[in-house]
């Protein structure tokens, strides 16, 4: 068993964190109880400088794990991004790791004790992948913000992310939380530090454009602590919208028809206004148009929930989040951000 063990493949575990202290214990903590062999992966946590207690927590888990398992230590490492953003700290462990595989999970999610295991097996069965994923189950601390978990894990308020809701296993265009070969990033390069958003959409570009592909498995899961209110889940979706339009400057591959539908989305609602101050019949159309999204809205509801609240409430809540995420790209495809290096 000893010698089996030996033989898989050393594994090296992210989590890059900012002030991440109401989430870093329960997303450590489901890395370290992990199922694959300890002597076979290790952890690193990249702080990016937190001003709140997420680093001390962070300690005090690993050294409640050892005291109560006689001692037992495992393989972890604390880094500094002294830059802060998910780029650069991505980047920080991906070079200071010694694994032949990567894979980095967000601190507002945590994995199930075999999401290594599922990762390296599926990896070592699909040898032309060079990155493996599987699906996200969104979820909210609490009750209050469970509509906008089932809106950012329904195909209509998402698109055709399939690592948020498919049942197939099957290439696809991208992954989220994945297992990545190492030697990928010296192929085509790491995560553009430029990019305060959307850096995995245009690494993953790169990747597709150089031959990689991104294998999903439903048998792989894990769990993302979404925003828990309307309004950042607006601020979120403008954000996401806004890096879209300038992840697409960079890169116009990057894009997909989901990322592109909010767009047009906002795009028709401006031009029905405009052409209708010349006909009525515009307007009548963007009425039809708002009417119909909004039953499509309940249509979608339903599939997700029983809850009436949540019935009532998610229709208006898919419309928020396409307009503000189609606006997003909208103003930033028209004013140029300057920060980005050409």
């Amino acid at each position: 068993m000893a010698n089996q063990e030996n033989l898989l493949p050393f594994v090296s575990a992210m989590i890059v964190a900012r002030n991440e202290s109401a989430y870093i214990e329960k997303s450590l903590n489901s890395l370290i109880n992990q199922t694959y062999p300890k002597d076979r992966y290790e952890i690193l946590l990249i702080d990016g400088n937190s001003n709140d207690n997420t680093v001390e927590i962070a300690k005090n888990t690993v050294r409640s794990y050892c005291e109560n398992n006689g001692n037992r230590s495992f393989n972890i490492k604390f880094l500094e991004n002294p830059r802060q953003i998910l780029a650069a700290g991505w980047n920080i462990g991906i070079k200071n790791s010694k694994g032949q595989y990567v894979v980095r999970i967000d601190a507002h999610s945590f994995v199930p004790p075999d999401y290594i295991s599922k990762c390296v097996a599926v990896m070592l069965k699909v040898k032309d992948a060079v990155c493996v994923g599987g699906v996200i189950n969104s979820d909210t601390i609490g009750e209050k913000g469970k509509a906008v978990s089932y809106v950012l894990s329904s195909p209509f308020g998402i698109g055709n992310s399939k690592f948020r809701y498919s049942q197939k296993a099957e290439y696809v265009d991208t992954v989220a939380f994945g297992l990545y070969r190492k030697d990928i990033f010296e192929k085509v390069g790491y995560f553009d530090e430029n990019l305060q958003r959307n850096q995995d959409i245009e690494l993953h570009a790169k990747i597709r454009a150089a031959g990689g592909k991104f294998y999903l498995d439903p048998k792989i899961n894990l769990t993302y602590f979404s925003r828990n209110t309307t309004k950042s889940m607006i601020k979120q979706g403008y954000q996401n919208g806004k890096w879209n339009a300038i992840v697409f400057k960079k890169n116009s591959k990057s894009l997909s028809i989901r990322h592109i539908i909010p767009l047009l989305f906002v795009l028709g609602i401006i031009g029905c206004l405009l052409l209708g101050l010349i006909s009525s019949f515009f307007w009548y159309v963007l009425f039809i148009v708002l009417v119909l999204h909004l039953i499509l809205g309940v249509v979608f509801a339903l599939r997700k929930t029983k809850k009436l609240s949540c019935i009532l409430t998610m229709p208006i809540m898919f419309m928020l989040l396409h307009i503000s995420y189609g606006a997003g790209t909208l103003i930033n495809l028209v004013i140029p951000y300057k920060r980005i290096k050409s």
